[in-house]
């Protein structure tokens, strides 16, 4: 990707995806990113948006050099760019789905509150995953801490750890089956599950 216009320009189409770092070992290394437990933020560009959807490309160490920036530099634009072009979005999975549907559905008076963490467009909303702030004030909300499951690169789900009864393990084999029958390949985030508190922040569950 040749970029021949101006830093400017390029510092507003920057934004952050999160991807899981050994399914895309190669992509890490050629581009400008930070780990995050077993997870890494990678920098991309945004090529064109409207309402039929986005394009964007990945922005390479090699691209990078073109720009006149350090790594660090372009990461913070990046990630601010992120919260002004992508902000969070939070909401109850059954009524996002019911919404997504347009029917409404019964469920069990035992089921587990679960919520949807993504953004306004729900394309690459995992990102807000790795915001210890966001997923503190969401779980200060809850007045609970939180399991955190990687729904697919696009989104997260949350739940109540005092309402989780089968123990994180039924919690994995939940993410397991999930990407192995529903999502597809290029958009499965990770196999873990992972957890919040005050004290340690976003860990991953063990």
């Amino acid at each position: 990707m040749e970029i021949k216009v101006s830093e400017h320009i390029v510092k507003k189409s920057l934004f952050v995806k999160l991807v899981n770092t050994e399914r895309n070992r190669e992509l890490v290394e050629q581009s400008i990113s930070k780990e995050f437990l077993d997870l890494s933020a990678v920098v991309r560009v945004v090529l064109k948006m409207d309402k039929e959807g986005m394009t964007s490309k990945i922005l390479s160490k090699e691209d990078a050099e073109m720009l006149g920036m350090t790594e660090e530099e372009i990461y913070a634009a990046a990630l601010k760019n992120t919260l002004r072009l992508f902000p969070p979005k939070l909401m109850n999975l059954w009524e996002y789905v019911e919404q997504s549907i347009g029917v409404g559905l019964s469920r069990r008076e035992d089921e587990v509150t679960t919520y949807i963490l993504t953004n306004q467009k729900e394309v690459d909303g995992a990102f807000y995953l790795m915001s210890r702030e966001l997923v503190g004030n969401i779980a200060e909300m809850l007045e609970d801490d939180l399991y955190i499951l990687p729904s697919s690169v696009n989104e997260v789900l949350l739940v109540r750890a005092s309402e989780v009864r089968d123990g994180v393990d039924g919690l994995k084999a939940m993410v397991r089956d999930v990407n192995e029958t529903i999502v597809a390949e290029k958009e499965i985030l990770s196999y873990s599950v992972y957890h919040y508190d005050k004290e340690h922040g976003i860990t991953i569950a063990e």
